[in-house]
């Protein structure tokens, strides 16, 4: 009986770093950033991923995060623990989201934005974000059986909207270590492990469109050698210089 439940947290704890994956170097250094174009199927597979685990609209998600960087850490930040208070965001991060996504002067950042790939096709759909969630449910139910394929759900759900996201924008914003004092957010090397490298979040907000997080040695950006391997596949190209090492 533990075996089991060790497995389905693993299962869960790995599809949430899939999603992670997809978060990163997609919709984050890819096209909010624009550092990073990939190759259509891998495009794909990051749209399919993103849909079928988070049911996150590229758009939206991309406003939230412009108008985070326009308003880091000041009045209009969406997800400020110094403006909003550290437990409110680092358990409630997900509301701030959702309630940032409907605000019309947030979406305003990502206005030009237009849908791409197979968000074309999604995106026609009423209620897409909802069902790709649903899809995903039900594949994970057909691979895993019902029971495993709810729990297993239920845990990628917990690991990636109540710790993996809230540690970024909300411990990092917080407490940590800069290697840039006059720069907002903190670096944490143990975050930046189990969130492909987003836990360099000082970094991060020096130097936005680097598709590299990891700007020392000693800092492990998972992340960025994936992107590296792509790459070198032909399967990404890096369309903006990457932080070298300080």
């Amino acid at each position: 009986m533990i075996l089991y439940w060790i497995s389905c947290l693993l299962i869960g704890f790995m599809i949430a770093q899939a999603a992670s994956l997809a978060t990163t170097l997609y919709l984050h250094r890819g096209t909010t950033h624009r550092a990073i174009t990939f190759h259509p199927f891998i495009e794909f597979l990051f749209q399919l991923d993103l849909w079928l685990s988070t049911g996150i609209n590229r758009k939206e998600w991309e406003a939230v995060h412009l108008c985070h960087h326009a308003n880091a850490d000041t009045e209009g930040d969406p997800h400020s623990p110094i403006i909003l208070g550290f437990w409110k965001v680092q358990l409630f991060n997900a509301f701030f989201y959702w309630r940032a996504a409907r605000d019309p002067k947030v979406l305003w950042y990502a206005r030009h934005r237009q849908p791409v790939g197979f968000e074309k096709i999604v995106s026609r759909i009423r209620g897409s974000g909802i069902l790709g969630l649903v899809f995903g449910i039900i594949l994970s139910c057909s691979i895993f059986g019902i029971k495993t394929g709810l729990i297993v759900s239920f845990i990628h759900l917990l690991f990636y909207v109540f710790l993996l996201n809230n540690l970024v924008n909300g411990w990092c914003h917080y407490r940590g270590y800069k290697n840039y004092p006059q720069v907002v957010a903190f670096n944490n090397r143990f975050i930046a492990m189990i969130t492909m490298g987003e836990g360099l979040h000082n970094n991060h907000h020096y130097s936005p469109g680097s598709p590299r997080l990891s700007h020392r040695s000693n800092e492990f950006d998972l992340g960025w050698g994936i992107l590296k391997v792509l790459s070198f596949l032909g399967l990404a190209t890096i369309e903006r210089p990457a932080q070298t090492d300080i």
